[in-house]
C-alpha cells in the first residue's frame, strides 16, 4: 500500500515559514515563497509528485496538523488492510 500525502500551496508555505523563520506571517511566507516553488519546480522535473499513481491513495494534509495527518494516514492503513492499526503514541 502506498500513500501520497499532499498539502495545498499555501499551507506548504505557512508550514515551511514556521519552520525557517519562526512565523507564517506574510512577510515571512513571502520570504519563502521562491525556495518552496523552486523545489516544486525541481522536483516535478523528475516525476509528476503531486499526482497519485494508479493504487496509491492520496490524502490531503491542508487542513490538518501533525497529530491530525498521522490519524488520516492510519485510519487509510486501517481502511485498506481491513485491520486496526492501534493507538497512536502519545507525542
Amino acid at each position: 500500500m502506498r500513500v501520497l500525502l499532499t498539502a495545498s500551496e499555501e499551507a506548504r508555505l505557512a508550514r515551511r515559514s514556521l519552520d525557517v523563520h519562526g512565523t507564517a506571517d506574510a512577510a515571512a511566507v513571502e520570504a519563502t515563497r521562491d525556495q518552496v516553488l523552486r523545489r516544486d519546480r525541481d522536483d516535478s522535473t523528475v516525476s509528476q509528485f503531486q499526482q497519485a499513481a494508479d493504487g496509491v491513495v492520496t490524502v490531503d494534509s491542508s487542513d490538518l496538523d501533525l497529530p491530525q495527518t498521522v490519524d488520516a494516514v492510519l485510519a487509510v492503513v486501517e481502511h485498506v488492510t481491513g485491520r486496526a492499526v492501534g493507538p497512536r503514541p502519545a507525542p
